[in-house]
């Protein structure tokens, strides 16, 4: 039954049909920022040389969207990602906005989901696959920890706003 659910890349043209998911698990989350954060992710193409088909050049973007949906097209879940260069590890991908919606016990959303990110590291030759989840998925996160993924790096998240010390002087 896994097969039946699959993988592919976001175009920003059919941003549209994942907003649905997004709002559900996102929903103070604009229509229109939804489509500006796709249309900044799916970065252009245009330095890539096309193979076999066009599908397969949209896997070799070092930014984007997967999304992962059944074989009625119903949008299950998405993760965007970016490959890039760490200083310790060399090229990683990272994922991050990992969502999904499991309408059964079994894991084949996001078992759909390990399968891009393999392909995604293949594709990309990175070394390392960095997930960042929500703090309180706990369903997720127990599916990683099972799939071979360990707590590496640990960020904080702070508004963005004027510093100030920590400590008065």
């Amino acid at each position: 039954m896994a097969a039946t659910y699959y993988a592919r890349p976001l175009t920003s043209h059919t941003a549209d049909m994942t907003y649905p998911l997004v709002q559900m698990l996102q929903a103070d989350l604009t229509f229109d920022r939804w489509c500006e954060f796709v249309a900044e992710c799916c970065s252009p193409t245009s330095e890539i040389v096309p193979g076999e088909g066009c599908e397969d050049i949209l896997w070799l973007r070092s930014r984007g969207i997967i999304v992962v949906a059944n074989e009625r097209g119903y949008i299950h879940g998405l993760f965007s990602y970016q490959v890039h260069d760490d200083m310790a590890d060399g090229r990683v991908l990272h994922l991050d906005n990992v969502m999904t919606v499991e309408i059964v016990s079994r894991p084949y959303v996001l078992d759909a989901m390990r399968e891009a990110m393999t392909r995604l590291a293949a594709e990309h030759q990175c070394g390392n696959v960095y997930v960042s989840l929500g703090e309180m998925d706990q369903r997720q996160r127990d599916y990683f920890k099972a799939a071979g993924f360990t707590p590496r790096k640990v960020r904080y998240c702070a508004p963005a706003t004027p510093f100030k010390p920590a400590i008065s002087a």
